[in-house]
């Protein structure tokens, strides 16, 4: 291992706390970006446009899946990386991404024609070679998170999405229609792999030489993790290409916007969460950590914030979606409610997957997530048939369900009681209560009239916002050990912290 790979986990090697700050602001900005693009690209094209581009992404990210069997992650676990599972990392990820791009390519007008989206062929073309700078990228990016340096992730990624917002905004304005967005995946993805190259702890031309050696380890980690993300990609794009195809493309980007919208507070918690959550609990792992604490403690802390977000979504959905989306939009603000209100039931089923793979449980890993997926992908399939609203229905028997299994999967191995999860959770609900005792006020005041303008949007989540903190106090809420560590470290700097906030006191 040569010294710039010590220096680096030296340096970035940290506490899961520092772990999910770093990634909490990459996410917040990716957040910031993406809604941005969401924003201008739904006045820029109509639904039916978006639906295409959903379709040809949904498509390429099946077809990509596929790579999950051979990925990089498996140097996340490795107790020390050597030369040879970097190079073999590389060999097998660009292999299997040649195959999988001819494939693609040579039925791409079939499905062109199946969807009557002409243009679709020339989308995932560039699809397909993304996804050849992808393999520069993922291995470097793999190590990265293997040694925490999440700083230094948080920049080259967000200089990537810098790069692929700004080319998805300006190609749509100059009239490229919904192709904006394959050209835009490119552009990022170039972008993301000269980086990388460039930050890597390791020399690009050691990282490319071609090398099968520790394929047995690649295979051992990947056979259930590949089919755990097959699963996924079958899930999440499966259900709107059938949508696409039996009622229309404009359903197809009505349905994704409004999923898009809902997901706000999963991509504000969860994402940072699971972007840090592998490493940081197989760092736990590696260094004989209380698992069962470190899960019900995580459990605790999504749902503390989770569960107010969504339910605030789904209060707020018209504002939020003339805002975002646009009048154009305004079929999209049920399925808002329906989708966030169901969403409460998603805070334990992303941390299951983590926590099983820190284990070394891979193959309860994959049962988990397949259990999971196979439920929802025939629910929502058949709901499609039915139309939009009917799917975002299917998820108040979906999610539920997924949660048991996650739940079930977690407690199999880690041996937590009922009383136990109930006691992680319950400050959670009295956190939830607190915050949305103001907004709900207000619309009894306001005749429960969920038609708002932005000033009432606002005073809606000043309310909400106002709520969150004595719910926090009066709970005990874990997430009040944060708030104690932040104001301990701004007393520093200002001394009259501590006389204003004793109840905040350690």
């Amino acid at each position: 291992m040569d010294r710039k790979v010590h220096r680096i986990s030296e340096r970035h090697m940290s506490t899961p706390r520092r772990a999910f700050i770093m990634s909490s602001i990459e996410q917040y900005l990716s957040l910031a970006i993406n809604i941005t693009v969401v924003a201008a690209m739904a006045r820029l094209l109509t639904p039916d446009a978006i639906g295409h581009a959903v379709t040809g992404i949904g498509i390429g990210a099946i077809a990509l899946s596929l790579r999950e069997f051979v990925t990089p992650e498996f140097l996340i676990q490795r107790p020390q990386i050597e030369e040879k599972d970097l190079r073999t990392s590389f060999t097998m990820l660009f292999v299997l991404t040649v195959l999988i791009t001819v494939g693609i390519l040579i039925i791409s007008n079939e499905i062109a024609q199946f969807y009557d989206s002409p243009e679709l062929p020339l989308f995932l073309f560039l699809i397909m070679m993304s996804a050849f700078a992808d393999v520069v990228s993922q291995p470097i990016v793999a190590t990265l998170r293997r040694n925490m340096a999440f700083g230094v992730l948080a920049k080259i990624r967000s200089a990537a999405l810098l790069v692929s917002a700004s080319s998805t905004i300006l190609l749509g304005f100059l009239g490229f229609g919904y192709i904006s967005y394959a050209w835009a995946t490119l552009a990022g993805a170039i972008t993301l792999a000269g980086l990388s190259a460039f930050v890597s702890p390791h020399s690009l031309v050691l990282i490319c030489r071609p090398s099968l050696e520790s394929w047995r380890t690649v295979a051992a980690f990947g056979r259930f993790k590949g089919a755990s993300q097959a699963v996924d990609r079958i899930y999440e794009t499966v259900p709107q290409l059938i949508l696409g195809k039996i009622i229309s493309m404009s359903s197809v980007g009505l349905y994704n916007r409004a999923n898009t919208l809902c997901g706000i507070p999963d991509r504000i918690v969860m994402s940072a969460f699971y972007a840090m959550a592998f490493p940081a609990l197989a760092a736990s792992v590696r260094g004989g950590g209380n698992i069962k604490k470190a899960y019900l403690n995580t459990l605790s802390y999504l749902s503390g914030l989770y569960w107010p977000g969504v339910l605030l979504i789904a209060l707020t959905a018209t504002p939020i979606v003339d805002l975002i989306l646009g009048p154009q939009w305004g079929d999209a603000i049920l399925l808002v409610r329906l989708l966030s209100l169901a969403a409460v039931f998603w805070f334990a089923v992303v941390v299951t997957n983590p926590l099983l793979l820190a284990l070394g449980h891979n193959r309860d890993a994959f049962l988990s997530g397949f259990l999971c997926r196979c439920l929802a992908l025939v629910l929502l399939c058949g709901a499609s048939t039915y139309g939009i609203t009917a799917m975002a229905a299917s998820q108040f028997i979906s999610l539920p369900a997924q949660m048991l299994i996650s739940l079930y999967f977690a407690r199999k191995h880690l041996g937590f009681t009922f009383a136990e999860l109930m006691a992680a959770i319950l400050p959670s609900v009295v956190v939830t209560f607190f915050s949305l005792m103001g907004p709900l006020a207000f619309l009894a005041f306001n005749g429960w009239n969920l038609q708002m303008n932005f000033l009432h949007f606002g005073l809606m989540l000043l309310t909400a916002a106002a709520g969150w903190l004595p719910g926090v106090i009066v709970a005990n809420h874990p997430f009040l050990t944060e708030i104690r560590l932040i104001l301990r470290t701004l007393s520093n700097a200002a001394p009259w912290l501590r006389r204003h906030f004793p109840a905040l006191r350690a």
